[in-house]
């Protein structure tokens, strides 16, 4: 079983969740000292050269000593050691360092939960800015799933790593980027450009080395320079391999080169009548001189194998539909074929086909040859999870990754049990077990490490992001979302990039940033023709509208929301386009209007789908309601449970009928509630709802007070600044009211503030 924590002294390296705690309490540490931190006490047993613990920490050799010395002065300090004393870290003259206190590592087993808020318990913690944002979790889950398909192979079982490679973090520099390769021949090649590189790339991995998914390469070679030394920098590649193949008179030549930092060179070459073959004979012929071993299987009938490349190539081109053709063109006997169908299931998951491309993978885990191979069973089963996830259905999926950590756990296959902790860590989180989830993550991380693949490390790097998002601690998963931003832009990743940034987006709302959400919406936005999935271009869609909405600009997000690619239903996400119809409709002041959308969307709700947003859609359409003077859902609201919104809409009804004790202790629980929480909006959101009622009630001290403890995001929220106009026209101060007011003016956008508010018009009546 993995380690997870390191305990020294009255300290703990969680690797879980990257943090190091003191007493319990989370030390503020940058990624590159919890780096230096764990590379240090992994090798605790002796010193660490210089030069291994800069590509440790920096991934990269170009660094300067005054670079380094700067992270382990930061790294002693971390720990409560400096340079003098050196009672942690030890400086070996002329060499590198060494870690000195006993230190105990504990595994998996020993996990600790995270600590949880007891006043927080009974509210759902799935659901990030809560008055707003109504799903952070799917992002979670859209990019643990993406890696699942990562390696999309379609040959035989890979031979095992050597051991070496195993215990590799991934910046251990023997990682393989293998470049698109150069075909001489005439068209009826042209596929073998991308296919032949995946083929490569696929052959050296069954062999035991570190090498770069080819969705990893495209997207590097979209975006980075093609020259040797960026691409080294932007993968922490440490051979490059390029390959040409061209017609002979036995058939095919094909001639792999690959090169290291230093310029030495390697090569593999071989002939055959099959293209497929000869890059195979040059592939097994390369991969000793890499470091790798031989794969004992053998390649797939000539026919099929070219068929599945040819796919393969197409989907690497973002063809899905031509990917689609391909296969199923094939002759009965081929279609009839476990892998093939394995990838058919593959064109199903990007194209959104989750329920189609889940029988065909049942079809395929009934074949004997799954039954037969563990690790194509497992891809299969990895598979399956992701698309019993889309599905929502958690813990079916749950139950598809435990399979494959409890078969290839134990063994040398860290691609497939990596993608099977990612896949169960989402399944986890979707079913509130966040403890386990995090313990997941951090398993994830260190399977996929061994890879040698910085992409798929980022995508587990983004979802402890993304976990401290939904465990309602947006500022603490503000950092690792902005490193992952970062990495997937470098490494060309369009639709991590795109969840990602979709994250960032929601986090800044959370925060009451609109500016801040706004840049990070268009930078979003400016991708969205390169993003394919259609459930991604919706969930892309239905963001940028939300951002829009919370920012003033009405007309832009309904244009948005009419757009017929929002109505793609976004899986773990129901009903969300209503709801944004509705907060439109009462930002814009069309009150009946939005109580109209509420009550059809309402009416057909099933209670099991997305509890917590339907609480909020049912607050919103109390607060419609009540500004309009409508009819209450007395019933809906008393069986939506005890959470914020219910809270708030419960307050809100008790206020519309007079029950002024009632509403007043309904809205005294909302604002203990959120402050518990601590999320910025959802503390905005119900002092929103109280101090206004207390500005109503003559108790306009009460009211200050309260407003007070949110006056400084007045800078950049419309709504928190209209509540400052309304305490300061209250409390008669002029000058204040009219400042207030001007701020008001320049956040509101299309969005009205009510006349009264407006000092000169209260000017002129006086």
């Amino acid at each position: 079983m993995s380690i997870v924590r390191y305990r020294f002294g009255e300290y703990v390296l969680d690797l879980a969740t990257r943090e190091l705690r003191l007493r319990g309490e989370a030390v503020a540490l940058p990624a590159r000292v919890f780096e230096c931190l764990v590379c240090l006490i992994e090798h605790r047993d002796r010193a660490v050269s210089r030069d291994e613990l800069v590509q440790a920490v920096f991934g990269r050799s170009d660094v300067s000593d005054a670079q380094l010395a700067q992270i382990v002065l930061r790294a002693r300090r971390a720990v409560g050691d400096d340079g003098h004393e050196q009672r942690s870290i030890r400086t070996v003259p002329r060499y590198g360092f060494r870690w000195l206190l006993e230190t105990r590592a504990e595994q998996g087993e020993a996990a600790e939960a995270p600590a949880v808020d007891a006043g927080t318990a009974a509210a759902p913690a799935h659901a990030l800015s809560r008055g707003r944002w109504p799903l952070a979790i799917a992002a979670a889950a859209v990019l643990a799933l993406l890696s699942t398909f990562a390696w999309w192979t379609n040959r035989g079982r890979p031979t095992a790593a050597p051991a070496a490679n195993i215990a590799a973090p991934v910046s251990s520099g023997r990682t393989i980027l293998v470049l698109p390769s150069d075909v001489e021949s005439s068209d009826e090649a042209a596929w073998a450009r991308l296919g032949l590189m995946d083929f490569v790339a696929d052959r050296l991995h069954r062999a035991g080395l570190p090498v770069l998914s080819s969705e990893a390469v495209l997207g590097v070679l979209r975006e980075q320079k093609k020259d040797a030394a960026t691409l080294r920098r932007a993968t922490r590649a440490a051979w490059i391999v390029d390959s040409r193949a061209r017609r002979v008179p036995a058939g095919w030549e094909v001639v792999l080169n690959a090169m290291d930092r230093d310029g030495v060179t390697q090569r593999g070459q071989a002939q055959d009548a099959e293209l497929l073959q000869a890059a195979r004979m040059a592939a097994d012929r390369l991969a000793p001189a890499l470091g790798g071993s031989l794969a004992k299987d053998e390649l797939a009938e000539p026919a099929l194998a070219e068929r599945l490349q040819r796919a393969r190539a197409a989907m690497l081109a973002n063809e899905i539909e031509t990917a689609r053709r391909i296969l199923l063109e094939a002759p009965e006997l081929q279609r009839s074929q476990p892998r093939l169908q394995y990838q058919l299931a593959r064109v199903d998951f990007r194209a959104g086909e989750y329920r189609r491309g889940l029988a065909t993978l049942d079809q395929a885990l009934a074949s004997d040859e799954a039954k037969r191979d563990p690790v194509f069973n497992a891809r299969l089963l990895n598979a399956r999870g992701a698309m019993l996830i889309r599905l929502d259905r958690y813990a079916e999926a749950e139950q598809a990754y435990d399979l494959v950590i409890a078969t290839l756990g134990k063994g040398d296959h860290p691609a497939e049990v990596g993608q099977a902790f990612s896949g169960r860590a989402v399944a986890y989180s979707l079913q509130k077990k966040y403890d386990l989830a995090l313990a997941d993550l951090g398993q994830a991380r260190v399977q996929l490490a061994n890879m040698g693949d910085a992409l798929a490390v980022a995508r587990v790097d983004a979802n402890l992001g993304i976990m401290e998002v939904d465990r309602r601690r947006p500022a603490h998963g503000l950092p690792y979302l902005q490193k992952a931003a970062e990495d997937f832009s470098s490494m060309g990743a369009v639709n991590e990039l795109a969840t990602t940034r979709k994250m960032l987006m929601a986090v800044h709302v959370a925060m009451l940033r609109t500016d801040l959400a706004l840049a990070e919406a268009d930078r979003a936005w400016a991708m969205l023709p390169r993003v394919r999935d259609p459930t991604q271009r919706a969930e892309l869609i239905l963001t940028r509208a939300e951002v829009l909405i919370v920012a003033g600009r009405l007309r832009e997000a309904g244009g948005l929301l009419a757009m017929p690619e929002a109505a793609q239903e976004v899986p773990n996400d129901f009903g969300r386009l209503e709801y944004l119809k509705v907060d439109l409709a009462r930002r814009a002041g069309e009150n009946a209007r939005a109580v109209a959308i509420a009550d059809a969307a309402l009416r057909d709700w099933p209670a099991d789908r997305n509890p917590w947003l339907r609480a909020w859609m049912l607050y919103r359409r109390e607060q419609a309601a009540l500004q309009s003077d409508l009819p209450d859902r007395a019933n809906a609201v008393a069986a939506s449970g005890d959470d914020l919104p219910a809270r708030l809409a419960a307050a809100s009804l008790q206020r519309a009928r007079g029950d002024r004790i009632a509403s007043e202790a309904g809205y005294r629980s909302a604002i203990a509630m959120a402050e518990q929480a601590g999320v910025p909006e959802e503390v905005a959101i119900a002092v929103q709802a109280y101090a206004p009622w207390l500005l109503e009630q003559g108790r306009v001290a009460e009211a200050g007070a309260m407003i007070g403890r949110i006056a400084p995001w007045a800078e950049h929220d419309f709504d928190v600044a209209v509540l400052q106009v309304r305490l300061m026209r209250a409390m008669g101060q002029r000058g204040q009211w009219r400042s207030a007011f001007e701020r008001a003016k320049r956040l509101a956008g299309e969005r009205s503030i009510p006349a009264e508010l407006d000092p000169t018009q209260s000017a002129q009546r006086e």
